[in-house]
């Protein structure tokens, strides 16, 4: 399996220039349907990149027109599957942005749980096997005419949230803002210490105070590894929330809207 950093510098390379230069195709990249259509497109992924075999299946919505637009990874949480993100993504084309979703090893109800990893709860979470999916996400969009590869973000809940500050933290140069609800450090799955320490993007967290399946804790030394490393940050707490109430909550998203216009997604 290809190191972090081997990873990484690939991606970067794929990612990089000029964000307005023609997409060049990507080899085992298919998309079904319409990405601007209601309930948007699906996609699989199928190839082999240095050593690492990949079967990944997801979903793709975009905002009408040719772009570009600014972008966004979606990470879904345990039991959870890419289709879970419908709602959300169709907020998020309301906002202007390409919402793409993949299915990670933590998947359920069905889900095929593809590659690279296993079903296997030890790559749960913030594994390596699941930062490679999302990363391949962010080579996808970049692989698509209509996204503006300056301006991508993440965003995920739960084990996704444990896999989007990992995936922002290994790949620091990629992405413009990152958020997530329920997440942190110091659980199990979570992301690492080391994978925080990488975070450069501005990076905003929600967290309810009555949370007993990722305690607040969790985003606490969260936010302490970022404060110090000097990295924009916020935690926003919801007295009286739980695990799952605080993705429902309109005012999150306001907030999300508002930390991404700020800090330049949004436009």
């Amino acid at each position: 399996m290809l190191a972090a950093t081997a990873a990484a510098a690939l991606l970067s390379v794929a990612c990089g220039g000029d964000p307005a230069a023609p997409a060049d195709p990507l080899a085992g990249l298919e998309v079904s349907g319409d990405p601007s259509s209601p309930g948007g497109a699906t996609w699989t992924y199928r190839d082999v990149v240095g050593g690492v075999a990949y079967d990944l299946q997801g979903t793709l919505f975009k905002p009408p027109g040719i772009g570009p637009f600014p972008a966004i990874i979606l990470s879904h949480g345990l039991d959870g599957g890419a289709d879970d993100f419908q709602s959300l993504s169709e907020e998020m084309i309301s906002w202007g942005l390409v919402a793409i979703a993949t299915n990670y090893t933590h998947s359920g109800g069905g889900v095929p749980s593809g590659s690279p990893g296993t079903s296997a709860m030890a790559d749960w979470g913030a594994s390596q096997a699941n930062v490679l999916r999302a990363a391949k996400c962010r080579e996808i969009l970049a692989s698509l005419g209509y996204v503006d590869r300056s301006r991508v973000a993440a965003h995920g809940h739960s084990m996704g949230a444990f896999v989007t500050a990992a995936l922002v933290g290994t790949y620091p140069n990629d992405f413009i803002v990152a958020s997530h609800t329920a997440g942190g450090v110091g659980v199990p799955y979570s992301t690492t210490e080391a994978q925080a320490r990488g975070i450069r993007a501005p990076y905003q967290m929600h967290h309810g105070d009555r949370d007993t399946t990722v305690p607040l804790t969790a985003d606490q030394r969260l936010d302490s590894i970022l404060s110090a490393s000097s990295v924009l940050r916020e935690l926003v707490v919801y007295p009286g929330a739980g695990h799952g109430l605080v993705p429902q909550f309109a005012t999150v998203l306001g907030r999300i809207r508002s930390w991404y216009t700020t800090h330049g997604l949004l436009q």
